[in-house]
């Protein structure tokens, strides 16, 4: 495993070096990747228990050397307004490693930081300070709070740069599912017109509601019922506010309302840019598997999310 590569420069080190070699899905034990295309593209309770417990092994197995880890460091006064870091232990004289502040899912009801514990070792051994937040949840907390929680934690990370090593001026901002939404909520709503902030692009994992205007019923739950409102909390609506860099990712076996909106968010992008955003469908994933493959063997993801931030450094 390559560690330490950290800045634009040092984290082309580990692309030069990995190209022809990377490992996929069926780098994992076979019966893994059987297991998640029997689910297909349902989600329930059982799909995220079954793949959970199919990866929860491999992410114990998972090297975690390189890293240190500062856990419950309160970003805001709200009881889940948290982040864990995640540090690279090794880093280049005279550089500072970029920034991943990631969002966790659960159906803006439920999920933790710790769920994605391997994320953060993932990329820390990749040279990334990973921020891991906890958010507060619906129905208590409605649009756009995850939003504003996200921009509470890029503030403290700017605020405080004494307490964590990473480049304030080297932020990308992702999450998975809901956190996704999160991400994207803070890219092109809540931040847009706002200071420098240092984040320099998105990384959104299956977002599930970049069109607001087609909720599935339990996403009501965040956004409420008046559908009046809807059109405004809108990411494809808002998505010229601020132009930021945005990578895609999608499973193979997402939920058909997952695959709709992501094709909708492209389509935004391309009428926005004039070019299609950096997209990939993890073959052979589902909306499970797709975020928790991350630090296994297989790795079906995490070097083109590495590219992106190399290719979106500043300078």
């Amino acid at each position: 495993m390559l560690r330490g590569c950290v800045t634009a420069v040092a984290l082309g080190c580990l692309l030069l070096g990995g190209g022809g070699v990377r490992a996929q899905m069926a780098a994992n034990p076979p019966s893994v990747g059987a297991a998640v295309r029997a689910f297909g593209d349902r989600l329930g309770p059982d799909v995220v228990k079954g793949v959970s417990d199919l990866y929860r092994p491999l992410h114990d197995a998972a090297p975690k050397d390189g890293v240190s880890v500062v856990r419950d460091i309160r970003y805001g006064e709200g009881e889940r307004q948290r982040l864990d870091l995640y540090l690279p232990q090794t880093v280049p004289a005279g550089t500072k490693p970029p920034i991943l502040v990631f969002a966790h899912g659960g159906g803006f009801v439920r999920g933790d930081k710790a769920d994605v514990a391997h994320v953060g070792y993932y990329f820390a051994r990749h040279g990334i300070e990973t921020v891991l937040i906890d958010y507060g949840f619906a129905p208590q907390a409605r649009f756009p709070s995850g939003g504003e929680d996200i921009g509470k934690a890029v503030r403290w990370l700017r605020e405080h740069p004494d307490q964590h090593p990473g480049d304030i001026s080297a932020i990308f901002v992702s999450g998975n599912s809901a956190g996704a939404t999160h991400a994207a909520t803070y890219g092109v709503i809540t931040s847009a017109g706002k200071p420098d902030d240092g984040v320099r692009g998105l990384i959104l994992i299956s977002v599930p509601t970049a069109d607001t205007e087609d909720l599935s019923p339990a996403d009501k739950a965040y956004y409420g019922d008046d559908a009046s409102r809807y059109p405004a909390m809108s990411i494809l609506r808002h998505i010229s506010d601020r132009r930021l860099p945005v990578f895609l990712a999608v499973a193979e076996f997402d939920m058909p309302q997952i695959q709709r909106q992501n094709k909708r968010l492209i389509d935004a992008l391309f009428a926005r840019d004039g070019r299609l955003p950096p997209f990939k469908t993890a073959l052979g994933h589902n909306h499970i598997s797709i975020i928790e493959h991350v630090g296994t063997p297989d790795e079906s993801l995490g070097p083109d999310i590495l590219q992106f931030i190399q290719e979106n450094m500043p300078g």
